[in-house]
């Protein structure tokens, strides 16, 4: 492992220590952890923005937000409850 040295503010000194606390107050693996899920995030974000260059992602997000404004929407416990109705009457 390598160190590396880095500055912080009184108030990212003052969460870095809260995080650490109920971690045995290690405050490099708070550290590590945050770099982890920052480079994770970063990389789902890179993902999204892609997604909303193809064209049939746009139409369809599209679609739905306007499906959700008019009101066209069904709640999930809703669709699972008409789904299994629907699978019982195939005769599954």
């Amino acid at each position: 492992m390598r160190r590396v040295q880095v500055t912080l503010d009184e108030e990212g000194s003052r969460v870095l220590d809260q995080l650490a606390a109920p971690r045995a107050g290690n405050r490099s693996f708070v550290v590590r952890e945050a770099l982890r899920r920052m480079a994770e995030q970063e990389t789902w974000e890179r993902h999204l923005d892609w997604l909303e260059t193809v064209p049939e992602v746009r139409t369809s997000l599209k679609r739905g937000l306007a499906d959700l404004e008019a009101g066209r929407v069904v709640e999930h416990a809703e669709l699972s409850r008409r789904l299994r109705r629907q699978g019982r009457s195939r005769g599954r």
